[in-house]
């Protein structure tokens, strides 16, 4: 993971303002996660006008008994930054209708990986990034599965 880590810091600043998202997110996952498997939904996670790139890998090499790999992208000046990266995500991928700190909460499902009923969860921004992991604090359960849906099983 450290590798993805390095990529994605190199990644971010070699994109330029001149490349649409759409073609820059693509590139990333392309070059350099190595994949072709994965789903992709946008969304404005900030209200500035410039949508976040949710990027679901479903790639084997990026998957394991608890999820796949989750990854949101933001728009930063020339490049991107990484808001949210976890390996333990099971779709649907959720906006919900819910924000903290101005950005707008996330729903991921948890299942598998010693998880016996699944359920749905909130990650709330906290300043910097939203948490590394659904299946612990400060992820918070939800009672009920809301929200817009952007990804789906």
């Amino acid at each position: 993971m450290q590798t993805i880590a390095l990529a994605l810091a190199f990644w971010a600043a070699a994109v330029h303002a001149s490349t649409k998202p759409s073609d820059a997110v693509a590139e990333f996952v392309h070059s350099t996660l190595h994949v072709e498997s994965y789903k992709r939904a946008d969304a404005d996670l900030d209200g500035d006008g410039w949508p976040e790139a949710f990027v679901y890998v479903r790639d084997p090499s990026y998957c394991g008994s608890g999820g796949c790999t989750l990854l949101i992208l933001s728009p930063r000046g020339h490049g991107y930054r990484v808001v949210l990266r976890t390996t333990v995500t099971q779709l649907p991928i959720r906006l919900l209708s819910s924000s903290t700190i101005g950005w707008r909460d996330v729903g991921v499902a948890v299942a598998g990986g010693g998880v016996h009923s699944p359920y749905v969860v909130r990650l709330r921004f906290n300043g910097r990034r939203y948490p590394s992991n659904p299946t612990i604090p400060p992820a918070v359960p939800l009672k009920v599965a809301s929200g817009r849906v952007l990804i789906r099983g």
